[in-house]
Formats: C-alpha cells, structure tokens, sequence
C-alpha cells in the first residue's frame, strides 16, 4: 500500500495552523527536527486536492508536539480541529450549525474520505449527548487516532452546539484483515 493515503487539506491547514499559533521561528525548529526528506516534502507547494506522505505527516505532528513540550495530545488536538474548521466550507459550517451533535458525527464517514484515501469509520451508535465512533484502520494511523479523534470530534460537536466533549478510547483490535479496529465513545452536553 502506498503511503500517499492523506489528502493535502490536513497539510495545507496543518501548516497554515502551525505558522499562525506558534510563528515562523518555531516552524523552522519542527522542520529541523525532522529528517530531510520529510521537511523536503513540508517544503513543497503543497495543494489541498493533493495526496502526501502519511509518515511525514506524523513527523511533523510529532515535531510540533515535542517543540511545544506537549504530554498529553492537547496541542495535536487544537490542530485536528483548526484543520476540520479550515477544511470545510462555509456551506458544510452553516448546515451543521443548523444540525444537532449527534446528526454531525453520524457524518463522519463521509468527512473521512475528505481527509485520507485509506480506513473507513462506521458510527454504530449516536444520540443525545453521546456517539460510539469505529475507525478501521492500517496501522500506521494508531499512534494518531487519539489526539485527531479529540480534536476533530470537538470541532464536530461545538459546531453543533454541544458543549464539554470528552472523547474516550474504549478498544483496539487487530481485524481479521490485517488492518486496527478502533473504537472511541464520544459523550457531549446539549441544551
């Protein structure tokens, strides 16, 4: 399988996000702590309709993590949801804003494949205040999944009018197919 399985939307507004929270001087340290050949690829002209290396992906979410001294996944889920909120446009931002929490999340699966060309996410349960959100992945989205469910989860949610999301990770499971089921219960405040 190609590494080329993320859509240019998460490099663009990533990168976009990154200069204007943190500046250029700290985009210049990620880059550096990366190897070459990913800051080449960052360095690129990268276009939103354009597919990228999923590795050097996470090697910059990776640098940026560990340039802010990040522990616990809340400034990779700040970007996860400053890339949703870029990513969509004002057409997609009214109609949720108009939806409920739940109805928003239950769009999951079709705002994946605005994202990345492999996995697939089924939401088996949504309702009021809560939602059971199932990723199938390859592995290679294991080590990210967590902070890019919180953060785009978040953005879903508050768009929606739901308040106080907490995103739990319930279980990991290797699938028959080779590939990780991964399973998140969501649970929101509504009015």
């Amino acid at each position: 399988m190609t590494d080329e399985i993320a859509r240019g939307v998460n490099f663009v507004y990533a990168k976009e996000y990154v200069l204007e929270r943190y500046g250029d001087a700290f985009w210049e340290r990620v880059c550096r702590r990366m190897d070459d050949r990913h800051t080449a690829m960052w360095e690129r002209k990268l276009v939103p309709v354009g597919t990228y290396s999923f590795d050097a992906f996470k090697a910059m979410a990776r640098a940026v993590s560990q340039e802010a001294g990040e522990q616990n996944g809340r400034v990779l889920a700040q970007m996860y949801e400053a890339i949703a909120d870029k990513s969509l446009n004002a057409l997609y931002k009214i109609f949720f804003r108009m939806a409920n929490p739940a109805y928003v999340i239950g769009n999951y699966p079709k705002l994946w494949s605005r994202f990345f060309t492999a996995g697939t996410v089924t939401v088996p349960e949504k309702g009021k205040g809560a939602a059971t959100v199932v990723f199938h992945l390859p592995e290679t989205f294991l080590e990210w999944i967590g902070p890019a469910c919180d953060g785009y989860s978040t953005k879903a949610v508050t768009m929606a009018g739901g308040t106080d999301i907490a995103v739990h990770e319930r279980s990991r499971v290797l699938a028959a197919d080779g590939e990780w089921d991964v399973t998140f219960d969501l649970r929101w405040k509504e009015s």
